[in-house]
C-alpha cells in the first residue's frame, strides 16, 4: 500500500521516530508475507514469528518511553502484538488474526486516523503537512480543522480497505491474494493522496476555524496569504505595503489579486495603500485585542492611499465563521412617481439651504453642492442662498397676506426678495439636515413664510386632494428637489417626518412638482478616509442627478438611491460611529475637531 500519507517522508520529521516508525511497519509487513507464504501455517516458523514478536515489544516499549504519544507506531505494534502473541495463548483468536493480517493492519491504520483527535491530539496528518508550510500557519485553527477533515478522509479509506480485505473473490488462492492486497491501495493512491496534497491548498480560507493569534507581526505576515478568505477576497485587486516601525521594523508589502495573497519582502514602487505604525499595535489590533477602528480614528496609525480598503480589510483575512452573516443596510427604493418635465424646461434654479453649518461640515450642502456642479454644466443658473443669513422672521398667524394685503406679508424681511425667487425658478431645491425628524427650525420658518404666494380659496385636485390655488399661475409649473442627511443609517422611520412634509407640499401645491429625493443616511462618517469611494459615489451621483435634471427633465431613481447606501453593515457602522463619539469625549468643540470637506 501506499504510506506516503501515513510515514510522512518529508523534511522535518524527527529521523528515529521516522526509524521507530519504519521498523513497526516492516515487521508487520514481514509477518504477512510468512503468513501468506505459509499458507497461514506460522507455527512452523516459531522462531522467526517469535523474534518478530520480541521485536515488536522492544521497538513499541522504545516508543513509548521515547514519544509517548506516536500514535502510529503504538497503533501498528499493538494490533500486531495482540494478534501475534494470540497464536499461542488463545489459538483461535491467534487463527482469525493470520488469516486476516491483512484487513488488521488496515485496522491499525484506522486507529491511527481516528484514535488522536479523539484523544484531543493533532491528527496523524500534521507531521505530513507541516512540511509544506511556515511553521505559523501549521500552528493555526484553519491549519488543524484542515488536517482533522484530512484524517477522517483517510479513516474512512482505511474503513473500506478492511472491507476489501476480508471480501472472498475467487476460489483460487491466489487470484484472491493478489485482489486482497490490491484492490484496497486503489482509494488511497486516488482518492487519500489528492485529498492530503490538494486540500490544504483549496480550503486554506475557506474552512471554519477561530481566529488565529500571533505573537510577531514577521509570523503574523508569514501566515497571511495562506489565511485569505476566499469569498472575501473577491475581485479585490490591490497592493498593501506596510511600514512598522518599534520592536519591530517591517517594510514589507501584500499583492492581493484573483483570490491570491502573496507576501513580499521589502517596498513596493505603487502601493495602492499605505500603512504606517508601530508593530506592537499592528500586532494587537490583528490579535482583537484593541480595535483597530477606534485607533485609526484617535491618529494613532496612518493610511495613506486607498483608505477605504480597511473597511473590508479585518473580512479578506478572517476566517468563515467569524464573518458576520449581516447583510449590508440597503437602501430602499422609492415607489412613488416623481414629476418629469420637457428636456431643457429647467433653466433657472435656486437652491434654498436650511442648515446651520458651512459648507466644510455640512454633509446635505456637500449633495447640493454636486447636484449644483452637474446643473450648471449642462447650462442652467443656478443661485444658492443660505437661509440662516437672511433675515427671515416667524410667521405671526394673523393672515394679512390673505386679506388686507393678498401677497404681502406684514413683515417687511429678506422673505419679500426670496418668494419672488422661489416663484420664479423652474426648480427649487430643498435643502435640511434632519433635526428631530424633520427640516431644521430656519427652513420650517421659511417654509411657513411662503404662505402669501398661495390664495386662501380652497379646490381639489384630480386625487381628491384640498389645496390653496396659485397665486401666480401664469408663471407655470416648477419642480423641486429634496437634499438631507441625518446620523441614523436608515431612511425607514428616519426621515419619515421630512419625507411627508414634502409630499404634503407637492400634494397641496397647484404647481409645484416633486422630482426627487435625496437621503443620506449614516452621514457623519462619509468625510473619514476609509469612505472615500463612498464620498465620490455620492458626489458622482449627485452631480450626474443635477446635469440630467437640466438636459432630461426628470431624475433617474439609481442617483437618488446613492446616498442611502451606507456602504457596511449596521453593526459596522454602529461600532465605528460610537467609537468616534467616543473619541469626542471632553473635547471642546465637535467642529474643531472633525474632519473637513475642504
Amino acid at each position: 500500500m501506499n504510506l506516503i500519507g501515513i510515514y510522512g517522508f518529508k523534511k522535518g520529521n524527527k529521523k528515529m521516530k521516522l526509524v521507530n516508525r519504519i521498523t513497526a511497519l516492516t515487521l508487520v509487513m514481514i509477518f504477512n508475507i510468512i503468513a501468506q507464504v505459509t499458507h497461514f501455517e506460522v507455527k512452523d516458523l516459531n522462531l522467526v514469528v517469535l523474534g518478530i514478536l520480541a521485536l515488536l515489544l522492544i521497538n513499541l516499549g522504545y516508543n513509548l518511553i521515547k514519544y509517548k504519544k506516536d500514535f502510529i507506531t503504538l497503533s501498528i505494534s499493538s494490533i500486531a502484538i495482540i494478534g501475534i502473541s494470540a497464536i499461542y495463548i488463545f489459538p483461535a483468536l491467534g487463527d482469525l488474526y493470520v488469516r486476516n493480517v491483512i484487513a488488521w493492519f488496515y485496522v491499525s491504520l484506522f486507529l491511527i486516523a481516528t484514535v488522536p483527535q479523539l484523544l484531543k491530539q493533532e491528527p496523524f496528518t500534521i507531521a505530513i503537512s507541516k512540511g509544506g508550510y511556515p511553521e505559523p500557519v501549521t500552528k493555526t485553527n484553519s491549519f488543524l480543522n484542515i488536517n482533522l477533515l484530512i484524517a477522517y478522509i483517510w479513516a474512512a479509506i482505511f474503513l473500506l480497505a478492511i472491507i476489501l480485505t476480508i471480501i472472498p473473490y475467487s476460489s483460487s488462492k491466489l487470484i484472491n491474494t493478489i485482489l486482497s492486497n490490491v484492490l484496497p491501495i486503489i482509494p488511497q493512491v486516488t482518492i487519500g493522496i489528492y485529498a492530503a496534497v490538494k486540500l490544504p491548498e483549496k480550503l486554506m480560507g475557506r474552512l471554519k476555524a477561530a481566529a488565529p493569534r500571533f505573537e510577531t507581526v514577521e509570523d503574523m505576515f508569514v501566515s497571511m496569504p495562506y489565511g485569505l478568505n476566499k469569498q472575501a477576497s473577491k475581485g479585490v485587486d490591490t497592493v498593501v505595503q506596510f511600514l512598522l516601525n518599534g520592536d519591530e521594523k517591517i517594510e514589507d508589502h501584500f499583492v492581493i489579486k484573483d483570490q491570491i495573497c502573496t507576501h513580499v519582502k521589502g517596498l513596493h514602487p505603487n502601493p495602492k495603500t499605505t500603512v504606517i505604525a508601530d508593530s506592537k499595535l499592528w500586532l494587537d489590533i490583528s490579535n482583537g485585542d484593541i480595535s483597530g477602528d477606534e485607533e485609526f480614528i484617535k491618529g494613532s496609525y496612518q493610511v495613506e492611499g486607498d483608505a477605504d480598503l480597511f473597511l473590508i480589510f479585518a473580512s479578506l483575512f478572517a476566517a468563515p465563521t467569524s464573518v458576520k452573516k449581516e447583510k449590508k443596510s440597503k437602501k430602499k427604493t422609492s415607489t412613488f412617481e416623481y414629476a418629469k418635465f420637457a428636456p431643457k424646461k429647467i433653466k433657472n434654479i435656486v437652491i434654498f439651504d436650511g442648515g446651520a453649518r458651512n459648507q466644510k461640515f455640512s454633509k446635505t450642502t456637500f449633495m447640493t453642492d454636486n447636484f449644483t456642479k452637474g446643473a450648471i454644466e449642462a447650462g442652467a443658473n443656478v443661485e444658492y442662498i443660505k437661509l440662516s443669513k437672511m433675515n427671515i422672521k416667524d410667521c405671526s398667524g394673523c393672515y394679512t397676506c390673505w386679506t388686507k394685503t393678498p401677497g404681502e406679508c406684514i413683515y417687511k424681511d429678506d422673505m419679500t426678495e426670496l418668494r419672488k425667487k422661489y416663484r420664479e425658478a423652474d426648480l427649487v431645491v430643498f435643502s435640511s439636515p434632519l433635526y428631530i425628524f424633520n427640516v431644521t427650525g430656519t427652513m420650517k420658518t421659511f417654509m411657513d413664510r411662503l404662505l402669501p404666494i398661495m390664495e386662501p380659496y380652497m379646490l381639489s385636485d384630480e386625487h381628491g386632494n384640498t389645496l390653496h390655488p396659485d397665486r401666480y399661475p401664469e408663471l407655470g409649473k416648477q419642480g423641486f428637489v429634496v437634499f438631507s442627511s441625518a446620523g441614523f443609517p436608515e431612511v425607514d422611520h428616519n426621515f419619515d417626518g421630512l419625507r411627508s412634509m414634502y409630499k404634503c407640499w407637492n400634494s397641496h401645491s397647484e404647481n409645484m412638482d416633486l422630482m426627487g429625493e435625496f437621503y443620506l443616511t449614516a452621514s457623519e462618517i462619509i468625510v473619514q478616509p476609509v469612505y472615500k469611494k463612498r464620498r465620490e459615489g455620492i458626489a458622482e451621483a449627485c452631480q450626474l442627478a443635477g446635469k440630467q435634471i437640466v438636459e432630461e427633465g426628470y431624475i433617474s431613481q439609481k442617483y437618488m438611491d446613492v446616498p442611502q447606501d451606507v456602504g457596511t453593515t449596521k453593526e459596522t457602522f454602529k461600532t465605528q460611529a460610537d467609537m468616534f463619539w467616543s473619541t469626542m469625549d471632553g473635547k471642546e468643540s465637535y467642529l474643531k475637531s472633525c474632519p473637513k470637506f475642504k
